[in-house]
Formats: structure tokens, C-alpha cells, sequence
């Protein structure tokens, strides 16, 4: 299903409006693109970096390599502590991890 964006306000911890985008699908029931996140992208970008399988970050994880897979294409949400192995594994942040730093 193709994605029809409508604006919404929304206001923001200061007071001050923000124009938030509203994803809703179209009725004639096309596939919505997915656009993995910041951390997702991380992940990969990290474990090429250290040329690195999906299948060996998953034996890190304790998770299947199709698991971690869903990781990397932002499709499933790491959990906390799944995070925290990967930054003390590749000595990054958690800030690094989730694209705040």
C-alpha cells in the first residue's frame, strides 16, 4: 500500500508547534517502503566495519542470524539489553548505537 502523508501539529517541549507527518495507507492496498532508522543503519555499518557476518553478531546476541537480520533492516526493535552488548562489543556508545551522537 503506497503511504498518503496529511500534516498534523503537534507542540513541542517548548511550547512552539511542530508539523508532524501522519502515515496512512491508501486504500487500494499497495506495500508501504520501509526506511530502516539511524540505529538500524549503525548496526550494519559497524559489523562491515569489523568485517563481521550477521551470523557472528547473532552468536554474540544469542539470537539467530535472521533475528539480528531484522535488526539491521529496522523491521524489529533491539531490546535495551541487546544494545548494551553491542556498544561494550564494538566500544561505542549507546548514544553512538541510536544515531544520538
Amino acid at each position: 500500500m503506497d503511504v498518503q502523508v496529511t500534516t498534523a501539529k503537534c507542540t513541542n517541549v517548548h511550547g512552539g508547534d511542530v508539523a508532524m507527518g501522519e502515515c496512512q495507507p491508501k486504500a487500494d492496498g499497495a506495500a508501504l517502503r520501509h526506511t530502516p532508522s539511524i540505529w538500524a543503519k549503525n548496526l550494519k555499518d559497524l559489523r562491515e566495519r569489523n568485517n563481521l557476518s550477521q551470523a557472528d553478531v547473532a552468536k554474540v546476541l544469542h539470537c539467530s542470524q535472521v533475528a539480528y537480520g531484522m535488526y539491521e533492516l529496522g523491521k524489529r526493535k533491539l531490546p535495551i539489553e541487546r544494545l548494551i552488548i553491542l556498544a561494550k562489543y564494538y566500544h561505542v556508545s549507546l548514544d553512538y548505537l541510536v544515531g544520538l551522537a
